[in-house]
């Protein structure tokens, strides 16, 4: 009796289990299908967002090389151009450099009549002279270094300069022209003495710098 009426019940129970399962199962596998596809369509969104912004990316690089490209070969032929003219300008600089060096050394060390009139200090006034115009003039084609050893030479020239035109203007004499000639004389020769040694480092600069432009003008 008590079989009979637990047994249907069970049953019963068993079936709706097997139903409720099945029905967990087949709304399961909707959700999964909905998850899956929403989460394919976002990321193939994303996907699609960044082969986009990639794209742009790539396209704006491509224009900005390609313009940058163009600026650098026009450039570069404006470099040569101005390479080979600022070559030549160099060129023409250190050869009137090396004429007055040759000059000085002329005058200096070889002319009889300087050292006839120990007329040294007037030589050396007068090569300065010269070679402060020039580079003056021409300063952007020397080198560092030349550059470098001629402004500490100008420097420690300017008082004696100085001096020699104080002492020109308040000599002259225009009965006696030539008076102040001897006080002249002896600041140019005070001029020579106390800066030569940076007037020798200035042509020893030139001869290097020439040596390095025939090295570079050299064939053989």
């Amino acid at each position: 009796m008590y079989s009979e009426i637990v047994a249907p019940i069970l049953a019963s129970l068993g079936g709706a289990s097997l139903i409720v399962a099945a029905f967990a199962h087949f709304l399961g596998k909707i959700w999964i299908d909905r998850i899956t596809k929403s989460t394919s369509a976002r990321f193939n969104s994303e996907l699609e967002t960044l082969k986009s912004g990639n794209k742009l990316a790539l396209e704006e690089f491509q224009a900005i090389s390609s313009l940058a490209l163009k600026d650098r070969e026009n450039f570069a032929g404006i470099s040569e151009e101005f390479y080979q003219e600022f070559f030549k300008k160099r060129v023409e600089t250190y050869q009137c450099l090396l004429n007055i060096k040759n000059e000085y050394i002329s005058g200096m060390e070889e002319e009889f009549q300087t050292e006839l009139h120990e007329d040294w200090g007037n030589i050396y006034h007068s090569k300065y002279t010269a070679i402060r115009k020039l580079i003056i003039k021409k300063q952007l084609y020397i080198s560092n270094d030349l550059d470098k050893l001629f402004s500490e030479l100008r420097v420690a020239a300017s008082e004696y300069i100085k001096e020699a035109d104080f002492v020109e203007v308040n000599s002259y004499n225009p009965i006696e022209p030539h008076a102040g000639n001897d006080q002249l004389n002896e600041v140019y020769d005070k001029f020579a003495k106390e800066t030569s040694e940076k007037m020798n480092k200035v042509f020893k600069q030139i001869t290097i710098d020439v040596s390095k432009l025939r090295s570079r003008i050299e064939i053989d």
